[in-house]
């Protein structure tokens, strides 16, 4: 049987970064992007090679993680630090509906924590954006070493100051692979995100070559890319790029009660603006986020297996968008965020490979 890592499985589901908050310009919503690629957690799927192999291709059992990034300095129009931290849990239960049929229905729960400093008097320190998700993903093993892998994954995603139907989020994938060797595996198919009344379908692409036992490249685009070297079944050490977002509600008061959101019983005489009359084209209902990461990444097994993982390196990008109920961008609210340096640890129990 053919050890196969889920790296896909583990590897994206925690990969959401946070941004800022601010007034007129609010905190980041991470686009569509995030629910999209969270989608790559079933990608470890592709690579089977016989029902046997199967247990060893599922998403893990239950994956555990941390990242932190520095305080970066953002525009109020005065600078303002936000610092952000996110941590994250997933949970899968491979369930075999036949010797070549599983079913996996799973849970997710992430949240972003924002701090800030240097902050201006009337500055709205929206603090924590949560996201939860219940994907179940099916998996049917085909002959001739074909598989097809369809998940569909509902959530919400706000800073769950209060629940409606805003927050409710769907993104869904069909992928098909094929493994054409013991060390080659190739797939495709289509992945989309339905969120804020904006439906988004992308292309992707997914392979696995493995041309040693200690050498490993693997990428699900437009999700990650990562090369590896491993070490005995005990130790894997690589270079791993990643591309992440998400997309949060924001219905703190201070916000859906404040112009330009609500009307105001009185008008501000110091402003061009008529704050009596709501501007709902300029009221902040969701915000967007996107980031791309890459450092070095070091995985150990603990005991049997569970894994203990690392990763360390700078961000290429990041940018968030305040967004309005029509789901278009609000003018002058978007800019990108300098890049830092970051840092992830996390905890893994994968299904053993036997």
């Amino acid at each position: 049987m053919r050890p196969a890592d889920r790296a896909a499985a583990r590897a994206t589901d925690e990969r959401r970064g946070g941004g800022p908050s601010r007034r007129g310009a609010r905190p980041p919503r991470l686009r569509a992007l995030a629910p999209l690629l969270a989608l790559a957690s079933l990608l470890a799927l592709a690579s089977l090679l016989a029902p046997g192999a199967a247990w060893a291709q599922l998403p893990d059992l239950v994956d555990l993680s941390a990242q932190y990034m520095p305080g970066a300095a953002i525009e109020d129009p005065r600078p303002v630090r936000a610092q952000v931290s996110s941590y994250e849990v997933n949970a899968n239960v491979p369930i075999p509906l036949g010797e070549r049929t599983f079913l996996i229905p799973g849970a997710t729960y992430h949240v972003e924590a924002v701090s800030y400093a240097g902050t201006s008097p009337g500055f709205d320190e929206l603090r924590a954006f949560h996201a939860v998700d219940v994907p179940v993903l099916f998996v049917q093993l085909l002959p001739h070493d074909w598989s097809l892998s369809l998940r569909v994954a509902p959530g919400l995603a706000g800073d769950f100051e209060a629940v409606d139907g805003g927050l409710v989020r769907v993104s869904a994938l069909g992928l098909v692979t094929h493994t054409l060797s013991d060390k080659l595996v190739l797939g495709g198919g289509a992945l989309a995100s339905y969120s804020f009344g904006s439906f988004l379908p992308l292309p992707a692409a997914y392979v696995d070559w493995t041309p040693s036992p200690l050498f490993r490249v693997e990428a699900f685009l437009p999700g990650f890319a990562a090369v590896k070297l491993l070490f005995s079944d005990r130790v894997e050490v690589g270079l791993r790029a990643d591309l992440a977002g998400n997309a949060y509600a924001v219905r703190d008061p201070r916000v859906t009660g404040a112009w330009p959101c609500a009307a105001q019983p009185a008008d501000d005489p110091a402003t061009e603006q008529d704050e009596r009359a709501a501007r709902p084209e300029q009221c902040v209902d969701h915000i967007a986020y996107s980031v791309a990461t890459a450092g070095v990444t070091l995985g150990v097994r603990a005991f049997a297996s569970v894994w203990l993982n690392a990763q360390a390196g700078h961000s290429l990008f990041r940018r968030y968008e305040p967004m309005n109920d029509e789901d278009d961008g609000i003018p002058g609210g978007g800019q990108s965020i300098p890049n830092v340096l970051f840092f992830r640890a996390g905890v893994t129990w994968r299904i053993p490979k036997s």
